[in-house]
């Protein structure tokens, strides 16, 4: 056989190969059942390689089949208890096809007797044909690389880990991160409500700043008024690791981080065309285009696109966004491929913050509340424009069965130009009644630009019933940043807040650039992993990091031409140990102890430079995953505390020392259930008691939680189709309430209520065409989301509905 047709077959064999991995996922029979025992099952009629999808893993078989053969028909489905025999014959009844037993747990799918046969070779499907990179057929995710960097089944993972899929996020009408994330256990989202940029903790730390990642990589926080706000719509998947991950990952958070895990080419061919409108006159067109470039499955493609014109609840703030991510994958071979990722993203958008007075909005003044679209700034001056453009490779090659090797690259640039006038301080009226509020005006402008690369060795070792999965890494960032900034709170003008005056001048207002920021970060590490497997039963992990760090930061006084330089150099090793039992009934309980790190600016008396703060991490669990059940739950205890925390020196004042500490233990539990296939259940609660436990005597949030934090979290979400064939066919409604205990500011002055929220979905799918509608606080209720102090109070979202209209192919 001469090279190139068998490098032909090869590529042929790696298309079917990864087309099945990433739609066709089929279960492995497990050890000791037989092939023809009878087993209840329950498939919904749909397209066929859902139907056998699903059986496959219901039943527990190994598949062999070409994706061509199942394009394009449809399956019946069946319910009852059945024989892969005779599951298979109501399957496949009327499609031209059989499966063919091979021995063990296996089948084959060929045409039947008669039926001209495929001219490629049938591919086998080992096990799950989910990838931790992949797209997710529902709710219920299997595996994961974030917390491991590996593909790693989610139950055999010692740190609480969820995965919300593409499926979640539609079906919830998710348009930002933070909305996706409103179901998710020991996630705090939105107490801001901001289009400029992301507000979320986990574990009551900040990860929307510092612990948010795209494809493995760090989007880091650019440290002025811009975020690199990802859209839900290029994501197939969002993860969140809970609690320290600086082994794999090296300075971050912690409470843990946030992975976006982008839409990558997929070998079927396929096509989205998607309009929407709703509430503050949204006005929306999205695309999702893939498959293959070539017959040979070489080259695969895929667009995604978003044009946006729209407002916000906020008077004269609007959110307009204009995105294009096109990605190229190309398999020169069976072992290798290189998937090119890029993205533009534009935003014209403004500041929906507000930052207003509890008195006026927790409570209501001799005028009532101030109304919630009221706008602070003035539309003939403020602004938030931003421009983000990436671009970078996800590479891997398969030297050996035993050896993968892998390299991430990523170059990333934000630009924001912003100009605020805004409330700051409060009523100028020091008693009621109350009219007036104090504003401030500033304008920054950024650059941020961003080098990433994450290189990895992975090493599948096996000795008796002893199973290594060993990763060795070497990871580089730099991020440069450099800002114009300016402030002024002089001459500018007061703004009533039930009778605002909009676009006359304030002159003397418009304050000049007074400070030039550059700085330049780098961050150097090196790590390994073991991943060890004992008799099918014990998973032990056991990973170590070293990071070298450095910054650079220059100041300048443009007024005065006077320039400042800071520079910190830090070395820290981070290590992490966990070990989980896979009992048969697919019960998982778990143990583990993880450790991060976060650089920190400046110094102390004397001028010793600080050291970063440390997190540390005690965690058990429990994970449950039932076997051939779509269904994932988990409970996690966890004892998680920051030191090096920087506090007022008392000694010396107006510096710092780094003698203080903040706790955060708690509970959480998470669960998403496919009860029947047509009802879908997800819950989650959460309790997470935050706690400045060192500080200075004197420090305002000595002994207090910090804000935005409740102690209580929990959520709860059901949708169900219905199975009735007719025009009924095809319909879908869901619902979900969210509570969120009461929070407090800094000092603890201002105490915000606990609250409620419900939102709810419809959708009808008649095939090619979906029709969907969702609204979010659906009863439009009016609250405060969170406080800073008693000047600076968020209204939480109102009533948001939306209605989109899908084509697909």
């Amino acid at each position: 056989m001469s090279h190139s047709h068998t490098t032909a077959r090869a590529l042929r064999a790696l298309s079917l190969a990864a087309a099945l991995a990433a739609v066709y996922p089929a279960w492995a029979q497990p050890s000791g059942a037989p092939v023809a025992a009878a087993r209840a099952v329950e498939v919904p009629a749909g397209p066929l390689t859902s139907a056998l999808n699903r059986y496959a893993e219901q039943a527990g078989l190994t598949l062999s089949f070409d994706p061509a053969l199942t394009a394009g028909l449809q399956s019946a489905g069946l319910s009852g208890t059945l024989t892969p025999r005779q599951a298979f014959a109501g399957l496949l009844a009327g499609t031209g096809l059989e499966a063919v037993a091979r021995g063990g747990a296996g089948y084959t799918l060929r045409r039947a007797p008669g039926v001209p046969a495929s001219t490629l070779d049938p591919i086998t499907v080992h096990g799950s044909g989910e990838q931790a990179w992949g797209p997710v057929d529902g709710y219920v995710a299997r595996r994961s690389a974030t917390a491991t960097k590996t593909d790693t089944p989610l139950i055999e993972t010692p740190q609480s880990i969820s995965v919300i899929t593409q499926a979640q996020m539609a079906a919830q009408g998710a348009n930002r991160v933070d909305e996706a994330l409103r179901y998710s256990a020991g996630v705090r989202t939105e107490p801001i409500y901001d289009t400029r940029r992301g507000t979320y903790y986990v574990r009551g730390f900040n990860v929307a700043n510092n612990g948010q990642y795209l494809d493995g990589l760090k989007l880091a926080y650019s440290g002025g008024y811009g975020g690199w706000e990802v859209d839900p719509y290029t994501l197939e998947r969002l993860e969140v690791l809970r609690g320290p991950s600086s082994v794999l990952y090296g300075q971050t958070v912690p409470g843990g981080l946030v992975n976006q895990v982008s839409k990558r080419p997929l070998d079927t061919r396929s096509g989205e065309l998607a309009v929407q409108y709703g509430s503050f006159d949204r006005k929306q067109i999205s695309g999702d285009f893939t498959g293959p470039l070539d017959e040979d499955g070489r080259w695969l493609y895929r667009l995604t696109a978003v044009g946006r014109e729209g407002g916000t609840q906020t008077d004269h703030v609007d959110d307009d966004r204009v995105l294009l991510a096109p990605s190229l994958t190309w398999r020169p071979s069976a072992d290798t491929s290189i998937t090119l990722l890029a993205q533009y993203q534009r935003d014209r958008t403004g500041n929906t913050a507000n930052f207003l007075p509890a008195a006026g909005t927790l409570w209501s003044v001799a005028n009532g509340h101030i109304p919630v679209d009221f706008f602070t700034g003035d539309p003939s001056f403020d602004k938030t424009d931003r421009r983000k453009a990436q671009i970078g490779y996800l590479a891997e090659h398969r030297v050996s069965d035993q050896l993968t090797l892998r390299q991430n690259l990523r170059y990333s640039t934000l630009d924001v130009d912003y100009r605020s006038l805004g409330a700051n301080g409060g009523w100028v009226q020091t008693r009621e009644p109350y009219t007036d509020l104090r504003r401030i005006s500033l304008v920054s402008k950024e650059g941020f630009h961003l080098f990433s690369v994450d290189n990895q060795a992975q090493f599948n070792l096996k000795h008796g019933q002893v199973a290594h999965t060993l990763l060795l890494g070497a990871d580089y960032q730099e991020s440069r940043f450099d800002r114009l900034y300016g402030l002024r709170t002089a001459a500018v003008d007061p703004i009533d807040a039930w009778d605002p005056a909009y676009g006359r001048p304030f002159p003397g207002a418009t304050p000049q650039a007074s400070n030039d920021t550059d700085q330049v970060r780098r961050q150097f590490g090196l790590y390994a992993q073991d991943q060890i497997k004992f008799y099918d039963k014990w998973v032990l992990q056991l990973a170590g990091r070293y990071d070298w760090a450095r910054s650079t930061t220059g100041e300048t006084i443009l007024r005065t031409g006077a320039e400042t330089t800071t520079r910190t150099d830090d070395e820290q090793f981070s290590g992490k140990v966990g070990l989980v039992y896979l009992a048969d009934n697919g019960l998982a309980p778990y143990a583990s102890y993880t450790e991060s790190f976060e650089p920190v600016a400046g110094a102390g008396y004397g001028g010793t430079p600080f050291e970063p703060t440390r997190g540390k991490q005690y965690e058990i669990g429990l994970k449950y995953q039932p076997n051939g059940a779509r269904s994932f739950a988990q409970i996690s205890l966890f004892d998680l505390r920051q030191t090096n925390v920087s506090t007022a020196d008392l000694d010396h004042p107006g510096f710092s020392v780094q003698t203080g500490e903040i706790r955060s233990r708690g509970i959480e539990l998470e669960g998403t259930w496919e009860v029947t296939p047509q009802l879908n259940l997800l819950a989650s609660y959460t309790y997470n008691d935050v706690k400045v436990t060192k500080a200075a005597e004197t420090a305002v949030n000595r002994g207090k939680r910090p804000p935005y934090i409740p102690d209580h979290m929990a959520s709860l979400w059901a949708d169900y189709r219905l199975s009735a064939t007719g025009p009924l066919a095809g319909l879908w409604f869901g619902a979900g309430a969210r509570y969120m205990g009461s929070t407090n500011d800094i000092p603890d002055a201002v105490r915000v209520p606990a609250y409620t929220l419900v939102d709810a979905a419809l959708r009808y799918d008649m095939g090619r065409y979906q029709f969907s509608l969702n609204a979010s606080n659906l009863f439009d209720k009016r609250y405060v989301a969170a406080c800073d102090s008693v000047t600076n109070c968020y209204y939480g979202l109102e009533r948001t509905v939306m209605a989109r209209v899908a084509y697909r192919w």
